[in-house]
């Protein structure tokens, strides 16, 4: 990151920041567990990672590689809040910042979430 001061200094600082995938991975194992207003910021967070041109595809390519327990609980996660308690989710989201979306979008959001974890069993031959 870089910034410019009010006296033209130039300031670089360098993060490491959480890779979409495991964080909304993550973001999903803990709505459960959280209040109403983080559950839906934390919703907010996954609709916009899933659907942002910037992060679509390196966050879909993360679930598609990660672990088959993992993908696993993720789509389980995805059913049970985006699609099961779509209604109450897009509530949650809407009353925490984000009055754009839609449930269009929370469909698009979960078909591509559980597209992406879905793993073909194989026989071995």
């Amino acid at each position: 990151m870089e910034a410019t001061s009010s006296d033209g200094e130039h300031v670089r600082a360098t993060t490491l920041v959480a890779e979409p995938g495991p964080l909304v991975a993550m973001k999903l194992q803990a709505i459960m567990d959280r209040g109403t207003a983080k559950q839906g910021t934390d919703l907010l967070d996954i609709i916009r990672l899933t659907l942002d041109r910037a992060t679509t595809g390196p966050l879909l390519d993360q679930l598609a590689a990660c672990d088959d327990q993992i993908a696993r609980d993720i789509s389980s996660h995805v059913t049970l809040w985006l699609r099961e308690h779509r209604a109450r989710s897009l509530g949650w989201i809407r009353a925490s910042g984000g009055p754009d979306v839609t449930a269009d979008d929370i469909d698009l959001a979960a078909e591509l979430l559980i597209g992406s974890s879905r793993r073909v069993l194989t026989d071995g031959s």
